[in-house]
């Protein structure tokens, strides 16, 4: 009775560990996108991307990447479900007529005052980390909050 006691104890304990393992969900809270982004640092398909002028303004519902060829504006979903975090981008406006309507996979994460975001513009497979390796026709960029918008979300954090 001991042995058979221990064993559904053992088999118990394992079967605890892995539904707590499976519930855990990423930690991220897509308000914390919302608000103005500058971008620096950035990766083309293997290749640094000058990112000189370039942020990311994140609203609700979409983001608009200010570039010095002009903007795009991309409608957004996120997946927190997954990990790395999930996101769905769609070009709503662009200054290539051809891209509007483009949608492209991407994984997004933000630590503190820092965003990194990766996709790949033309579709495909989602990219799998933050490396943009030559070939995959990745692009990924590196921000930073802006300091007026740190401002705002300590505010938020207080009330």
């Amino acid at each position: 009775m001991t042995l058979l006691r221990t064993l559904a104890m053992g088999v118990a304990a394992l079967l605890v560990g892995s539904v707590s393992a499976d519930d855990k969900k990423p930690d991220f809270d897509a308000a914390k996108l919302i608000g103005k982004w500058t971008v620096t640092a950035g990766i083309k398909d293997g290749a640094e991307a000058k990112p000189e002028g370039t942020v990311v303004l994140f609203d609700k519902e979409k983001l608009t990447l200010k570039t010095p060829i002009g903007d795009f504006v991309m409608k957004y979903t996120i997946d927190a479900k997954v990990t790395p975090v999930a996101i769905d981008l769609e070009i709503t406006e662009s200054p290539d007529p051809e891209a509007k309507g483009a949608k492209s996979k991407g994984i997004i994460s933000v630590e503190g005052d820092t965003l990194k975001l990766s996709y790949r513009p033309k579709g495909g497979d989602r990219p799998k980390d933050f490396a943009a390796k030559k070939g995959t026709g990745e692009y990924s960029f590196t921000t930073k909050k802006a300091k007026e918008d740190k401002k705002e979300d300590k505010k938020e954090d207080k009330k």
